[in-house]
């Protein structure tokens, strides 16, 4: 795994002490100046921005999937001289890049990238990391739990802030920059999705839109997995995995592919793997889940800020990571976040975009009928929901929020957090585009958790800058098509990949696997839950918890998925704790 350390605005014997801790830590020091220093490991890959800054992480240029291993002179002082939005301009990638400012020292973080940037500020000076026990060089503290972040993560989830669920510990979001000038954080958003939502252009045809995607999306999953010799695909038989698989086969890259089976019918695709295995002549290797992994009682991934590692998806990856192995593949890439980035909606409100668009009026009627062939209702339902939604337009998004067994006073502290300053940018207000949007904070949260536990070495190629940009330059209501959402990318693949998985609108989910973990640890979730760290800080709703682990009645998906979420929770606080 990739790992830095970054301190600004130590003294001079402070910071040469630190040049011995990190070296004993395996980082090599790569900027070293009065109040500036940077050390990276080997995986960072440092790249000089001129004599003064650095970029860790990879680097493309726009249009291209070739990395950028060097910057020339006039680049450097472009990147420099514009405080970093040259970088985020004209390059993409998985990077952190430090640059001096004519004031103070600035960090930025690619948009979506996985490299993650911490940070704990002093009026003094700042510490900034990979991780927390990097960070931990720098600070040399423990770490405080800070429990009303942890509701506002419990209830709004993919929502995030700056600041983490640790005390004292933010984080540098993508596409933002923060500079740190004597003792002053100051944070200032350089990317921003409603940049590229095109308003009043003329959307591009629908042949047209979908050429372009998949040139991009082929593009940034060739540049994702640059260094993978073999690729073990994560092929569930869905739209998005099938299309990562479909990308890299027609790159002649060196493929196999692996559908886990969880012990459910609902969870059970291998006959669209199988399909789309066919079309692409790839290998498929099909497992079931071992039903002897239902642990949930295991080492919690305490080095990430949030209680964000699902133990279902962790098993999930273990299994992949040893199949991997044995299949002789140093990569594992999935589909992750493609829902995401390809617009997957199931509302009306790609419809009340078309309202209130006068290049979307002529495809209202289509729309509502495309929606309601989606969501099994009927086209004057869709409509009315439509114009309703197109009228209470200056309405803001609103984010769902998961509040079961969760005590009042949990509750009332998330409900505290202020919106994600993406949901509050829109002008003018458009109900689709903010639903799309918020998806992409969902991604954007998704990829910036960076490799952890299990999947530490896994690549989730569709959440890429390019990908992402050229997906807002298209209408919400170009998005539906044939009774599926997701249609551009699903039309933009249609030649690739059989007919009943590239248009397939049924998707397996497994609920029942998850029922059968939480059944496998009844007690033991019981035991540490109602005696655990959330309970004793007031988080949860000690009286409901009790209530859902003794009802007698079978278990859903839904609560048994609440239920293992709090558990979650419990273990990585007690990993932090501990």
């Amino acid at each position: 795994m990739q790992k830095y350390l970054i301190a600004v605005g130590l003294g001079e014997g402070r910071q040469y002490r630190l040049h011995g801790q990190v070296r004993r830590a395996g980082l090599a020091i790569v900027l070293d100046r009065p109040g500036l220093l940077a050390a990276g490991n080997a995986l960072c890959n440092a790249i000089p921005i001129g004599q003064s800054g650095c970029i860790f992480g990879s680097l493309f240029v726009r249009g291209s999937a070739k990395r950028v291993l060097s910057l020339h002179g006039s680049e450097a002082e472009h990147i420099l001289g514009s405080g970093g939005t040259h970088l985020i301009g004209k390059y993409w990638g998985d990077y952190i890049a430090l640059i001096p400012l004519a004031e103070g020292t600035a960090v930025l973080r690619s948009p979506f990238g996985t490299v993650p940037c911490l940070y704990s500020a002093t009026d003094r000076h700042a510490y900034l990391a990979s991780d927390i026990d990097t960070l931990q060089l720098g600070t040399k503290r423990s770490w405080s739990i800070d429990y009303d972040a942890v509701a506002r993560q419990l209830v709004f989830a993919d929502m995030r802030l700056r600041e983490t669920c640790l005390e004292d510990v933010c984080e540098v979001r993508g596409g933002e920059r923060v500079r740190f000038l004597r003792g002053k954080v100051e944070h200032h958003i350089l990317w921003s999705p409603w940049d590229f939502v095109l308003a009043g252009r003329a959307p591009r045809s629908a042949e047209e839109a979908a050429a372009r995607l998949r040139e991009e999306a082929m593009r940034c999953i060739q540049a994702k997995t640059h260094n993978a010799d073999r690729c073990l695909v994560m092929l569930s038989g869905g739209v998005d995995s099938s299309i990562v698989a479909a990308a890299l086969a027609a790159k002649g890259r060196d493929v196999a592919c692996l559908n886990l089976v969880a012990p459910a019918s609902a969870g059970d695709e291998r006959v669209y793997a199988r399909a789309a295995c066919k079309r692409l002549k790839l290998t498929l290797a099909e497992r079931r889940m071992d039903e002897g992994a239902l642990l949930l009682d295991l080492p919690a991934t305490t080095s990430l800020p949030r209680p964000v590692a699902r133990s279902f998806e962790q098993m999930l990856y273990r299994t992949a990571g040893g199949i991997a192995e044995e299949l002789g593949c140093d990569t594992i890439v999935d589909g992750g976040g493609g829902d995401n980035v390809f617009c997957s909606l199931q509302s009306a409100s790609p419809a009340a975009d078309c309202l209130l668009d006068r290049q979307g009026l002529r495809a209202f009627r289509r729309t509502c009928n495309e929606i309601a062939a989606l969501t099994q209702a009927s086209a004057w339902r869709v409509a009315r929901k439509a114009v309703r939604r197109a009228w209470e337009r200056s309405r803001p998004y609103r984010w769902p929020a998961a509040e079961q067994m969760l005590s009042p006073k949990a509750i009332a502290a998330a409900h505290r957090s202020p919106l994600h300053p993406w949901l509050s940018a829109g002008n003018p207000p458009r109900p689709g585009r903010s639903a799309q949007i918020a998806q992409l904070i969902g991604a954007q949260s998704f990829m910036e958790d960076g490799p952890h536990g299990a999947k530490s070495n896994v690549v989730s190629p569709l959440v890429s800058q390019p990908l992402i940009e050229h997906c807002l330059s298209l209408a919400p209501w170009q998005w539906v098509e044939r009774g599926c959402n997701r249609a551009i990318a699903r039309r933009a693949f249609s030649e690739m990949l059989p007919p009943e998985v590239i248009w397939r609108r049924s998707k397996g989910i497994p609920d029942s696997f998850i029922v059968q973990l939480f059944e496998a640890n009844r007690e033991m979730i019981r035991d540490r839950l109602l005696g655990g760290r959330l309970a004793a800080a007031g988080v949860i709703d000690i009286a409901a918890v009790e209530a859902a682990l003794d009802d007698p009645t079978p278990f859903r998906g839904r609560e048994c998925s609440r239920i293992v979420r709090l558990m979650d929770v419990e273990i990585w606080a007690r990993g932090v704790r501990d």
